[in-house]
């Protein structure tokens, strides 16, 4: 069984074709393709969804629907804002983007998109210079060479500081024509593309939290004009926590974003216990992940991942995650069945490594009971929704207790042995935890 899921490649005009499109999200991406439409540009829509949830799979989707299968066509450009974060400024990285407008045009047209960009690059350069004055004494001076340097340093001062405000008044007028010349040119070459383009700025909950908000503030006062509509594709909790990091933790981040950002639209997963997006992505995964041929053994191990997903609404990323673990577990014991109890735990302890693996920690060094263990985890020992939950929360008070307060237990039966035997294993937990201990998936 392989690790990892082998990369699942998209063609550019592929779209949402069966094979790719699991969750059937067609019909929401016509849906936003339609708001792009009608919306006639110059607003930014952000598309919000957890880390892991598939929005960078989506986008791939949607962009060949809008390109190649929609019958109004859309053109789009793509940015990767996380493989540009490294970058001072963001306006070269977008205007660089943007050159894709002008790439099939005459040398003149391409210059002169140049220029413009490079004159609003100044523009910007003057906005953020700041003006430094520093006084250095290089020996002891008396009150009268003190009083006399304090004249001769105030007269200096206020014509120096006359001349840069007259410049800075000059600047201004200047780089506003810059930018609204800059800003004038784009919505030209969106008039000559003929059809709706969408610009769109993808794993910005990835980036720099500076860069990705100087990004969205930079898109909103620079780029956005008449016939460009810009998608920001981002986990909306992420960036207003970058919001908080730059400005304080005092400051409204929701409000703030409200100022670049004009539609926030959630990424939609199914989940429920009858239709669930997490359970149908684990088939699909394992099916990847399967050898020609190869059975699993231990199937009681799949089928509570499935039940803690639905439950526990794991992103797809950590879906992936999780399986890679099972597949060590699986690729150990090969085709060797396990007693269900170890079925139940390992299934448990996949889902630990991913999503709470500071309680692996406190497994192993015997410092945590069961009913805190499993409310740490967030499963619910009083609300088991399903038989293999149900059995998961009893094994795991069981293997966590006391010798005595094990013995009482099975003597009430309220864990049914598992071997021919009667018995049940104690300290299952710590010995699986064991066989991962050095292991980690990335």
């Amino acid at each position: 069984m392989k690790l990892t899921i082998p990369t699942i490649e998209i063609l550019e005009d592929e779209g949402f074709s069966s094979e790719a499109d699991i969750f059937s999200r067609k019909e929401f991406g016509e849906r936003l393709a339609n708001i792009v439409e009608k919306s006639n540009g110059n607003i930014v829509i952000a598309l919000d969804a957890k880390w892991g949830e598939g929005k960078s799979t989506f986008i791939k989707m949607w962009q060949g629907h809008i390109e190649y299968k929609r019958e109004n066509k859309i053109k789009s450009i793509y940015f990767d804002a996380f493989e540009n974060d490294y970058q001072k400024d963001p306006f070269m990285t977008l205007a660089a983007e943007m050159y894709e407008l002008v790439k099939n045009k005459s040398t003149a047209k391409k210059d002169e998109f140049r220029r413009k960009a490079g004159n609003t690059v100044k523009s910007l350069a003057r906005g953020a210079a700041k003006i430094t004055v520093r006084a250095v004494s290089g020996g002891i001076l008396d009150g009268s060479i003190v009083d006399s340097a304090e004249k001769d340093i105030s007269t200096l001062l206020a014509e120096q500081i006359d001349g840069i405000i007259a410049d800075k008044l000059q600047n201004i007028t200047q780089d506003k024509l810059a930018i609204s010349k800059f800003r004038e040119y784009l919505k030209e070459l969106s008039a000559e593309e003929g059809r709706p383009i969408v610009f769109i700025i993808d794993e910005l909950d990835r980036c720099r939290p500076d860069f990705a908000l100087e990004l969205v503030e930079q898109v909103k006062h620079l780029f956005t004009v008449p016939g460009i509509t810009f998608l920001l594709i981002v986990n909306r909790m992420q960036l207003q926590e970058s919001v908080r990091t730059r400005y304080g933790s005092g400051v409204e981040a929701t409000l703030y974003l409200q100022k670049f950002v004009n539609l926030w639209i959630s990424l939609p997963r199914k989940s429920n216990y009858h239709q669930d997006n997490g359970e149908k992505y684990i088939r699909y995964a394992l099916n990847l992940m399967l050898d020609d041929g190869e059975h699993i053994e231990n199937s009681d191990v799949i089928e509570l991942i499935s039940e803690l997903i639905m439950y526990l609404k794991s992103s797809f990323r950590e879906i992936e995650q999780i399986l890679s673990y099972f597949a060590i577990f699986h690729n150990m014991t090969s085709s060797f069945s396990y007693y269900q109890p170890y079925q139940t735990i390992i299934a448990f302890i996949c889902y630990l490594k991913v999503s709470k693996p500071e309680l692996i920690y406190r497994i192993e060094n015997n410092n945590i009971n069961g009913k805190d263990l499993l409310s740490d985890a967030g499963v619910s020992v009083d609300g088991a929704v399903s038989h293999h939950i149900n059995y998961l929360c009893k094994l795991v008070i069981f293997d966590l207790a006391a010798e005595d307060a094990r013995a009482e237990m099975l003597e009430e039966n309220y864990i049914p042995s598992n071997d021919e035997y009667g018995q049940i294993q104690k300290n299952i937990m710590r010995e699986v935890c064991g066989w991962l201990s050095e292991i980690n998936i990335n």
